[in-house]
């Protein structure tokens, strides 16, 4: 099998997540990576925003569901 395809067939969502920071040269490698995604006409438009004020947290969790990871997760990406 195309070792990209047994990539995309073996990828798990995790919410439970340990108390451990994450370093910000991550957090923009992360966000790096993303600019590299396939869009279309090739413009990439979109804005990131790392949210770390708690209470804003705890709001999009609500709205979103719930999702109580939005709080839990150790950083929250909005794309």
């Amino acid at each position: 099998m195309n070792p990209v395809i047994g990539l995309l067939k073996n990828h798990r969502s995790i919410r439970k997540f340990k108390p451990k920071t994450v370093s910000i040269e991550k957090v923009h490698a992360i966000i790096e990576a993303a600019g590299w995604a396939s869009t279309s006409n090739f413009i990439q438009a979109y804005t990131v925003i790392h949210v770390k004020n708690k209470k804003t947290r705890k709001q999009i969790a609500d709205l979103a569901g719930p999702q109580p990871w939005v709080e839990t997760s150790p950083i929250f990406l909005v794309f």
